[in-house]
């Protein structure tokens, strides 16, 4: 791979997943709800126009690394490999989230079993995105069979089989969010058709229009409600906006890669993602304690700031904890 996509990358995973922290803040956790006045309009506009709308990426960029790994390793290592980099990680911070929770005297498991708490089993995980990694385990699995359908005409039907399981909630059973497997898969093509290139996305024009059509798909459901729309009109309004966000998100990363050295903090940013809800709840409380009430102006400034905040307690913890305890890292970020 090119330094210079290597670069990008590093870039677009750091904003993207700074971006998505916007969609965990309390209290309404990127959820749309009654717009009573123009403050709840924009927590919701951002929540959703920025916050969701950087996932996708991350999983097209997981597919497309995904190509580079199997050329190199064989099957069973490359799923040792994954269950070092994702599972492990995965079962850390859940153990973690439950061991503070119970010291606190709250319910952390309420209706779910302990398996399912720490492994994200059949249902969210104790730390709600980290379903995420284990959703991206499962993609791994089924990576050398994607990895035969990424060419021609297979390539199309598997595209719109992924998206019509999508759409009827037929392929639950497999993945917690079912619209990481066709964005992984939409990685796995671009890495392996030849007539694909990633310079082609890098575009002002295609950058200009995907942002346009987001802003329209997001306000659509902010004033319609996605409630009232019918199950297969969400998932198609769902998939293409975060078409448009991927791309809007790449170009972003592409321009700051010119301009700033954003990618050296990569090594970090997998325990910021790991550790941001729980980071969160903690500035939730110091907020409350501050009586910064839900709406007002001094938590949309909370709101807004929140993703560099964040980020930056998250560094704070990060490098002495492993000073500390150098094998930790093993655990926590799996090696990263």
């Amino acid at each position: 791979m090119k330094n210079s996509l290597s670069k990008k990358i590093s870039t677009a995973r750091v904003i993207c997943i700074l971006s998505l922290i916007y969609v965990h803040f309390p209290p309404l956790y990127g959820e749309i709800t009654d717009v009573n006045n123009f403050k709840d309009y924009f927590i919701m506009l951002i929540s959703n126009l920025i916050g969701r709308s950087s996932v996708p990426l991350l999983s097209i960029v997981s597919g497309y690394l995904i190509v580079t790994s199997i050329s190199k390793y064989k099957y069973t290592k490359l799923l040792r490999n994954k269950t070092l980099t994702l599972l492990v990680p995965l079962v850390a911070w859940n153990f973690l989230s439950l061991t503070k929770d119970s010291l606190l005297g709250t319910s952390p498991l309420e209706d779910k079993n302990v398996l399912n708490y720490l492994l994200s089993i059949y249902d969210t995980p104790g730390i709600l995105p980290l379903y995420f990694l284990r959703d991206i385990f499962v993609c791994v699995t089924l990576s050398f069979l994607l990895l035969r359908l990424t060419s021609g005409i297979k390539s199309i039907v598997t595209f719109v089989l992924l998206i019509t399981l999508s759409i009827s909630n037929l392929n639950n059973y497999l993945f917690i969010n079912d619209k990481i497997i066709i964005f992984f898969f939409l990685g796995m093509v671009i890495a392996k058709n030849k007539n694909i290139y990633v310079e082609q996305f890098e575009s002002q024009l295609l950058f200009t229009v995907s942002l346009i059509l987001l802003i329209v798909s997001t306000n659509l459901l902010i004033f319609i409600k996605p409630e009232n729309l019918p199950d297969e009109v969400q998932t198609i309004i769902s998939l293409t906006s975060r078409v448009f966000g991927a791309i809007i998100f790449w170009n972003i990363a592409c321009f700051l890669t010119k301009k700033f050295n954003i990618g050296k903090y990569s090594s970090v940013i997998f325990f910021t993602f790991c550790s941001h809800t729980l980071i969160i709840s903690f500035i939730w409380i110091i907020a409350k304690k501050l009586h910064i009430e839900p709406m007002t102006y001094s938590y949309v400034t909370l709101f807004i700031i929140s993703p560099i905040l964040v980020f930056i307690i998250s560094l704070m913890i990060y490098k002495p904890f492993l000073r500390i305890f150098p094998k930790a890292q093993i655990l926590l970020t799996g090696k990263r």
